[in-house]
Order: structure tokens, then sequence, then C-alpha cells
């Protein structure tokens, strides 16, 4: 099979600008055949940039761990400016201290270095002839310069996740919705444009493990204050490869299972966990009984934690027995809207329908049918089918908390509207007492 790798095509992807006119010359020398020359130039391209990635961390994020890189790179060159050492030394250091070379990657630019010598150098074999790297030792030094450096985005020192949080923190206010609540879509392209773009798997593991650890173990005043931007960042980051994040949690089960015992932790886990329920079987025992104790105890967990029923039918069917019954719960529009996307099957959203026709028509009163109608109802309705209309009306003529309040008239008209727009025949008159209070 032949290789389809393409030299050039690659080369249009690297990172830095700089970076990539300087390699223009690399692969000038490498198509004409004038290999020593050509790694030559791609070893002073590969510390160039990296010494562009280094900068661009300084100025970009402050980094501290990229500044200390450089200025040890600037003494060493300072103490002995006719030593090429510190070429040697910056790749060490930036592969120990930064996520930007694996151990690979760093064995792979020294390997590069060595050819460089080699080819650079009056170095004669037996027959005193220059050393000449062929073809195909050039086209692989290139081809590795170019996956495992040139082509990357500058990575963030090893507390990379610890920057990320903070930055968050102080740039919340304008990741936010008039309604409080965190935009996602904005959050997303935040992150994107900042942050994941740049991260390598190796980065976004370390990234998703200490996440984590903020949103789903410690429950002090900062993180409780940061617990739904965090949250949200790592939901975001593991839907770029739920498979690779699994993998780890499986890997690393005792630190994954080490979660906080109750509260706002594990709520947030149980909304995670229902997104993704494989993740709960990969647990420890401990961490369930957290989970479980959690959803029986909590509104928002008992309605998301379907991955305990065995499947969401079997779920919903189970919520509406407590929806109806003595326990009287109180669910927040959020937790309705997180309900509605456990799954996109027309069979699911018709069972998340009927469940909120059971919380309206289980009002205790003018006050609470009020709100449950407007936060529940009526995003609804342009979902609803005429039998979810019937079986709404019905349920309203058994309970005089939803038709005898003063706001029901008028939100009862739009039910009746929806009902008559899907099959005009209806006749709302067969319903005697929700038709009596709509005039």
């Amino acid at each position: 099979m032949l290789d389809e790798y393409s030299i050039e095509q690659r080369a249009t992807q690297i990172f830095d600008a700089r970076s990539k006119e300087y390699f223009s010359e690399v692969l000038s020398c490498y198509v004409v055949g004038n290999y020593r020359s050509a790694v030559v130039m791609l070893w002073s391209v590969v510390v160039c940039d990296l010494l562009f990635k280094l900068q661009h961390l300084v100025d970009l994020y402050g980094d501290a761990k990229a500044k200390s890189i450089l200025d040890k790179v600037k003494k060493q060159q300072q103490a002995n400016e006719r030593s090429s050492e510190w070429e040697s030394k910056l790749v060490e250091l930036v592969a120990e201290q930064t996520q930007l070379l694996d151990t690979t990657e760093r064995g792979n630019l020294l390997y590069l270095q060595q050819q460089r010598h080699l080819a650079a150098h009056p170095v004669v074999n037996a027959n005193f002839q220059l050393h000449r790297p062929n073809r195909d030792t050039v086209r692989a030094l290139i081809r590795n310069a170019l996956d495992g450096l040139l082509t990357k985005a500058p990575i963030l020192s090893r507390k990379i996740a610890d920057d990320l949080t903070e930055d968050l923190e102080q740039a919340s206010n304008i990741l936010m919705q008039a309604s409080g609540t965190i935009d996602r879509k904005k959050l997303k392209e935040y992150l994107e444009s900042k942050y994941f773009k740049r991260f390598n798997p190796e980065v976004e593991k370390a990234v998703f493990k200490a996440l984590w650890k903020f949103v789903f173990r410690l429950a002090d005043e900062r993180n409780e204050k940061n617990r739904a931007i965090n949250y949200s960042a790592l939901s975001l980051l593991y839907d770029r490869n739920p498979a690779q994040f699994q993998a780890q949690i499986e890997a690393d089960k005792d630190y994954f299972s080490t979660i906080a015992t109750g509260g706002s932790p594990i709520v947030c886990l149980i909304r995670f966990l229902s997104r993704s329920a494989h993740i709960y079987g990969l647990l420890a025992d401990h961490a369930t009984v957290s989970i479980r104790q959690t959803a029986e105890q909590e509104p928002s967990a008992h309605c998301l934690a379907w991955f305990l029923s065995g499947s969401r039918e079997k779920h919903a069917a189970l919520l509406g027995e407590w929806i109806t019954g003595t326990t009287y719960p109180q669910i927040d529009w959020e937790t309705w809207e997180s309900l509605g996307e456990l799954s996109d099957s027309p069979e699911w959203d018709k069972a998340v329908i009927r469940l909120a026709n059971k919380y309206y028509v289980a009002s205790r009163n003018y006050d609470t049918a009020d709100q449950r109608f407007a936060e529940v109802i009526r995003p609804a309705l342009g979902r609803y089918a005429i039998d979810d209309c019937i079986d709404l009306i019905e349920g309203i003529q058994g309970n005089r908390e939803t038709w005898e309040r003063r706001r029901a008239r008028d939100d009862h008209r739009l039910l009746r509207a929806r009902a008559v727009e899907l099959d005009p025949a209806f006749n709302p008159a067969q319903f005697a007492v929700f038709n009596e209070h709509l005039n």
C-alpha cells in the first residue's frame, strides 16, 4: 500500500506563520534532493518553533512554566555563546514541564538533532565521503517534526486545569444568559477557541481528571460557586471523545469513584450520568451508594437518574407514580429541560409531555398551578399531539386548583387553540368543566 501522506499538504497546517515560512526552505531542499541541507534547516525550524510556542504562551496566557524555560535557555546561551547544548536542553525542558511533547516525540526530535550534527559537520566515512541521509530517512524526520511539533498549537503547562478554571471564573459573566444560566453555545466557542483546539489526548485526559474532582468531589465555597460553569466545561470536553474518557474512568476506577457523599456535587454527577449512563457501571460500590441515596432525596436528581431504573420507559412510569403520589415534588424548569434531553426519540418526547401533564394536574393550589403551567406546559404546547391535549384536559377536569384559578382562562385557551389547530373538529364542550371556565 502506498504512503499517501503529503508533506506539502501537512505543511499548510503549521501553526506559527514564521515556522511555516521557514519550513518552505526545508521543503524546497527536500524536493530537489538536497537532503543534508533539508535536515540542517529542519532542526533550525524545530528549535525556532519551540521558542515561538513558548513565547506565545507567555504573551497570551502569562504561562509561568513557559517563561521559566525561556529564562533558563537564555542563561545557558549567555554562559556559552558558542555551544549548542541549549538546543537539546530546550527540547528536554519542554518535554518535562509542558504537555507539548510526549516521550516518543522528544526522542524523535533528539534523533533529528543527531542527524543534523552528522549532516552539518564535516564528518566523513571510511571512503572520505560526507554523511548523506537518504530520502526515506529525511522524509521520516520531516513527517515526525510536522506531526509531533510544527502543526500543534501551543499547550499550557501541566497546571492547565487550574489555568482553565481560573479563566472561566473570571469570564463567567460574559458566558451567562439573561436567565442566569450558562450559555453553552458561547462557552463552547470560548473553550474551543482558547483551549480545546490546542489540546492533545494527554492534555484532554489531564483536564478531564481535574475537572471531575472540582465538580463531583469538592464542596468548598469556591467550587460551589463555580460548579455550574465547570460542569458545563467538563461536559463539553467529554463530548469531544466519550470513548476516550470512558476508557480513562475504567482504567482509574479508584480516582473517579472518589466523589462527594451527597449534595450538589452528586446532583451534578447524576445529571452527567443521565447523558452517559455507561459510566455508572464503571464506578465502585461506595460511589454508587452515594448516587442512589442522592437520587432518592433530591427531586432533580430523582428525575434524571433513569439509569437506576434500568430503562427510560420504566423510569417514566416510576416518575409518573412519584409525581402523582404523596411526596408532592417540586421540579424546577431546568430539570424539565434536562429530562426532555435524555433522548431525542419521539417516544421519549411523548413520555415527558405526559409527565408534564401529570405534574400540572397534581398542583395543590392556584399559585403552584400558575407556575407549573407557565414553566412546564406552555413551553411544550407546540409539541403536543391531539391525544396529549385531551389527556391534559381530562386531568384538568378533576382538579379545581387548575381550572378555578384567575389565570386559568388565558392559559387554557392556549390549550384549546392547540387542540383545534391539530383537529379542527375538536369540540371542547364535551369537557364540561374545562369548557365552562374558558368563557
